[in-house]
């Protein structure tokens, strides 16, 4: 019988252990996580940043219209690329480098690019598309829903 023996020496050092390659692939799931929130940290995370300020915006001038009994509004100025807001305080929402578009319906006073909010609660309604993003104000109820074009 000619059987190869394998030197235990070399038996032991061939390959690699579980705990090694374990700890090899959770490296490369970090690796990989890392990566992918670069990827993702561009315009889309941009658009929902900015789409999710307008609408919190929104519902504070929805509220500060119902308890000041006051008319508030919310303005986009396309020459600067900024939503400005009728809210003491509040900060303009720059858009650049994102394309905006503003419908108001047909129905509404408001100007172009503006919603305004009332204070029996209702607005002039309107829909705010963001980089992909999309808020609709509902003309009845003043409530901003958010969504994403198809």
């Amino acid at each position: 019988m000619s059987a190869r023996a394998i030197p235990e020496e070399a038996g032991e050092d061939a390959g690699f252990t579980l705990v090694e390659m374990l700890v090899t692939l959770v490296i490369l799931g970090l690796a990989a996580a890392v990566a992918t929130q670069f990827a993702g940290s561009g315009v889309g995370r941009r658009a929902d940043r900015i789409a999710a300020t307008l609408g919190a915006e929104m519902a504070l001038l929805r509220v500060q219209a119902l308890r000041s009994g006051e008319t508030a509004h919310l303005v986009f100025e396309p020459d600067s690329g900024r939503f400005l807001s009728s809210r003491p305080g509040a900060a303009p929402i720059a858009t650049v480098p994102l394309p905006v578009l503003v419908q108001v319906e047909e129905a509404a006073t408001a100007t172009p690019g503006e919603i305004r909010f009332l204070p029996d609660g209702g607005s002039s309604g309107g829909r705010i598309v963001i980089g992909g993003r999309v808020l609709t104000v509902g003309m009845l109820l003043g409530r901003v829903s958010r969504g994403t074009l198809p």
